[in-house]
């Protein structure tokens, strides 16, 4: 097994890591105010621990205020102070809008690529959270193994050894997918950009989570469609009742499509119910609108449990599914992918003429290492960084940020939603934090119609250091003193 693929962060000590497993289990309430703690000897035996380590581990925790010792009696939880409240199900105009969000989106992507700024601006985790001294020797082995590689055209739809790989994957959930239909893609923006522009043309209504990924408002904004907002909870995500009502009323027969991230949605980290799940799939089918379903923080699901697709309860071929492995193994790999269904040939013919393809040595390099066993070790790692460092960010937000703050509890995935009191503008504290050096997405990024002015996003993706600590604290005072 290769460095990549241990359970302790890089020059992490093995004590530090047991502390955030436990850290992890205290915030999510598995282990409540009051409980006591594995003592020193449960805790060597269970993990197979010295002492030593074990005892470690119970002092980081108390040195992070997490834990008390009583004497002659062991470590037990300490009674935090009441979480934050959740933000409310969000309340976006009920007209489509035009899109209008890319110099914003511009100015942040600029300013996530400063290294000498703290970035909680583009959801980018950690390079050293992905295998990627173990890819890159899968990469140069297929260098070796298909010499004229770069001499010649990929296949157009993709490597046959890497769909078969995706639809197998997709199979184990349930989900019936076959080969054929898997197009390879440079990315989900790929994916997503395809499959708007096979089920939609200009002038169409997109309805979408409010909020949501800017990315994707873009690539409405730049195909010269609506964005109709629908309200969605930071919880349990898009509203089946209110997609409902938009697709009754005025608007309804202009709606060519529904886009939504049901697993972690970014930016609230919502997960939708499975019976909401399938209510979605039932209505879309109903009206005849398409589904395009964001799959890309599937695997992200803090408890290991991966929520099953929407694509699961679809019968006809409609939903239109989008998946990469930019979030959850290889980001700067850019391989995503489009389960077309009933589409396969109108999506196969925009890919062609879109891009004529996706870099094959990438391609061969993740197609092995997924016969491997690699990657189920590989996302129980990056599962419990993202649980360890999304609670370690709401703790901060919780202890730094004023009064009236709210935040989402997401399960899965590496971002917060933070939102303010009533008359912040994250537009001007962008500004103010930027000359600090620190980075977040303003809250109208994420909406067609300029809302969430007093919200933000936080990537949680950077690992926690006594800077990004600094940098929390700075920031809750910058919104502290207006």
């Amino acid at each position: 097994m290769s460095a990549d693929d241990t359970t302790a962060l890089p020059d992490q000590p093995l004590y530090l890591t047991v502390a955030d497993e436990l850290d992890l289990l205290i915030a999510q309430g598995q282990l409540a105010a009051g409980e006591r703690l594995p003592s020193v000897r449960e805790l060597s035996q269970r993990r197979r621990l010295s002492a030593t380590t074990a005892l470690a581990a119970l002092r980081a925790l108390e040195r992070r205020g997490v834990v008390e010792a009583r004497p002659q009696s062991g470590y037990y939880v300490r009674q935090r102070p009441r979480r934050l409240p959740e933000p409310a199900t969000s309340r976006p105009p009920a007209a489509a809008k035009p899109v209008t969000v890319s110099s914003i989106a511009a100015r942040l992507l600029a300013a996530s690529n400063d290294p000498d700024i703290i970035g909680f601006g583009a959801a980018i985790p950690e390079a050293d959270w992905y295998p990627v001294a173990t890819l890159q020797r899968h990469a140069a082995q297929a260098a070796r193994r298909h010499s004229q590689m770069i001499g010649e055209y990929s296949p157009f739809f993709g490597l046959p050894a890497l769909r078969h790989q995706i639809a197998r994957r997709y199979a184990e959930l349930g989900v019936a997918v076959d080969e054929d239909e898997v197009v390879i893609t440079n990315g989900c923006m790929e994916a997503l950009n395809l499959a708007l522009r096979t089920v939609a043309a200009p002038g169409a209504v997109i309805a979408v989570e409010s909020p949501t990924y800017y990315g994707l408002l873009q690539l409405i904004e730049s195909q010269g469609m609506k964005a109709l907002e629908i309200p969605t909870h930071a919880r349990d995500g898009l509203s089946v009742d209110a997609l409902a009502a938009a697709l009754a009323g005025p608007e309804g027969a202009q709606i060519r499509a529904c886009v939504v991230t049901p697993a972690f949605a970014n930016p609230l980290g919502s997960l939708m119910p499975e019976r909401a799940r399938q209510a979605l799939v039932r209505l879309c089918e109903r009206h005849r609108v398409a589904l395009i379903e964001d799959d890309i923080y599937g695997e992200l699901d803090f408890a290991g449990q991966r929520p099953i697709p929407v694509r699961h309860w679809d019968r006809s071929g409609s939903v239109l599914l989008c998946g990469s492995f930019s979030k959850s193994l290889a980001p700067g790999a850019r391989i995503g992918w489009l389960l077309a269904g009933r589409h396969r040939d109108a999506v196969r013919m925009r890919k062609f003429t879109t891009s004529a393809g996706t870099a094959l040595i990438y391609q061969h390099a993740l197609s092995d290492y997924l016969r491997t066993q690699a990657y189920a070790r590989h996302l129980a790692r990056l599962r419990r960084l993202c649980a360890n460092n999304v609670a370690r960010y709401a703790d901060a937000v919780e202890q730094h940020f004023p009064a009236g703050t709210r935040v989402s509890r997401p399960a899965g995935g590496f971002v917060l939603w933070v939102e303010l009191p009533r008359g912040t503008d994250t537009l001007a504290l962008y500004e103010r934090a930027l000359f600090r050096r620190i980075n977040f997405a303003p809250g109208p990024l994420f909406s067609a119609s300029g809302r969430y002015r007093h919200c933000l996003r936080l990537n949680c993706g950077r690992q926690w250091t006594p800077e990004v600590a600094a940098a929390l604290q700075a920031l809750g005072r910058l919104v502290e003193t207006g």
